[in-house]
């Protein structure tokens, strides 16, 4: 049944479904499981640090006194949890004479209820924080620091353990560079930084789009994938690569070469780019070396508990004129062998 066209007087109109115009949401790293989550009772973690040498026994003659065994360095790294809390809140405005857009019908009562007004709301709130998880963990991939923007925590992991970023220049605009010892360099630093007693699944890079297409139109990677008998051969040929593997969508290519598995991202979040411009950033995936720390609620409901990952409060004022909504997500990003991620260039 048509419905009164409100930009033609006397007129009728029919209604479709509703549009919802949303900025891209980019969950790679979310979806790759590279971060375990660590949910706390405290604000402040402390991280046990153990630093242990090789050693190698020396001789002795019969008659000399025993080598001695070394013994090995502890220290903690203390982390402060940063707070993000967002509010917002429902008026009687807000409810008064307003359409429910995502439910208007032909007939019966089409106002927003106060239920549908929450529920939008709280998924808005619940998108907000989950966009800033997946920006935080970029961002410490991309240079080692803490997303706090408003300086309430300053925190870079190269610096807390000493240590210097590594980049591995793949020269993919040469026309005479091959390639194809650059993959070997890279996965031979995360060895080096790992050490033993850690097992990777898979070398990944998070590649932005200039890296991944220099890279997928190298003239040494075309040639040597020429008469390569796997799918992402005739991919690569084709003109087009599909997202193989990792849970990811199509919006995402995925190219394996030389032991690495390159994932371009183009996403960014108000204007910042989750990968730099021809860069990409190689990672062990498997490991528990990269961390979320949660940390509780600024509640007495939630003091000295396991923290949840978000948390969502409501108060209805004593005037019963507006519904406040209070949310806060604690969180802290942590790398616990930053020399385990590899910054990876790509230039003439």
């Amino acid at each position: 049944m048509p419905i009164a066209n409100p930009f033609e007087l006397g007129r009728a109109a029919d209604r479709s479904e509703e549009i919802n115009i949303i900025p891209n949401r980019w969950g790679v790293i979310n979806s790759l499981g590279l971060f375990s989550v660590d949910r706390k009772t405290q604000k402040t973690v402390l991280v046990p640090r153990t630093r242990e040498d090789d050693v190698l026994i020396e001789d002795r003659n019969w008659d000399e006194r025993n080598n001695t065994m070394k013994g090995v360095q502890k220290d903690m790294l203390p982390l402060q949890i940063p707070h993000y809390p967002l509010d917002d809140a429902i008026t009687p405005q807000d409810l008064d004479g307003t359409l429910d857009w995502s439910a208007i019908t032909s007939g019966g009562n089409n106002l927003l209820t106060l239920d549908r007004a929450r529920a939008a709301k709280m998924e808005r709130l619940r998108r907000a924080h989950s966009t800033t998880l997946e920006f935080a963990r970029a961002q410490v991939l991309k240079d080692g620091s803490v997303y706090a923007p408003n300086g309430t925590v300053v925190t870079n992991y190269y610096t807390e353990f000493g240590v210097t970023r590594q980049e591995v220049d793949f020269e993919l605009g040469s026309a005479t560079e091959n390639p194809i010892k650059k993959p070997d360099a890279v996965i031979g630093q995360i060895q080096d930084a790992i050490g033993g007693g850690t097992v990777v699944t898979d070398i990944v890079a998070l590649a932005s789009p200039e890296f991944f297409n220099d890279l997928i139109g190298n003239p040494f990677v075309v040639d040597a994938y020429q008469y390569y008998n796997r799918p992402q051969g005739g991919e690569l040929l084709s003109g087009r690569l599909d997202n193989n593997g990792f849970g990811l969508d199509k919006r995402y290519r995925t190219f394996e070469y030389g032991g690495i598995t390159f994932i371009e991202v183009r996403g960014s979040v108000a204007g910042e780019k989750l990968v730099e411009a021809g860069e990409a950033y190689a990672f062990p995936l498997g490991t528990d070396l990269f961390r979320t720390y949660f940390a509780p609620a600024n509640r007495f409901e939630s003091v000295n508990k396991p923290a949840k990952e978000v948390y969502y409060f409501e108060h209805l004022d004593q005037k019963d004129s507006i519904i406040e909504i209070m949310t806060e997500s604690n969180f802290l990003n942590a790398l616990l062998c930053p020399s385990a991620v590899v910054t990876l260039k790509s230039s003439d």
